[in-house]
């Protein structure tokens, strides 16, 4: 099967829109509704386990629910501010962008 050739890693092109959510991040968590039960059900059940690693979690609305529905769940986002909330709704979350996330010895198994 042909690929293509890697390409070397490209910033974010709306860096700046992305992050400014978090200019007033708890009114973001606040206001923004959460995702279908059914939804993350469904995502559960065609996963090959519990650890789940959110990628731009922002103030870990989605993270939650699947923490609620007994995941392990491990945020990457790369405001703090929206971090500092997901983080004080307990949820460990590592500030940086994936891009420049190390799994550290983590894996999908």
């Amino acid at each position: 099967m042909p690929t293509l050739p890697p390409s070397p890693a490209q910033p974010h092109h709306a860096r700046q829109t992305a992050e400014s959510f978090g200019t007033d991040a708890q009114r973001y968590d606040q206001a923004r509704p959460g995702y279908p039960e059914a939804l993350v059900a469904r995502t559960i059940a065609g996963s090959p386990g519990l650890d789940v690693l959110d990628v731009g979690c922002g103030t870990g609305i989605a993270a939650r629910q699947f923490q609620a529905a007994g995941c392990t769940v491990l945020g990457v986002e790369p405001d703090a501010r929206m971090a500092d909330v997901a983080r004080a709704a307990g949820l460990p979350v590592e500030v940086t962008t994936f891009e420049a996330w190390a799994p550290a010895g983590r894996s999908t198994r």
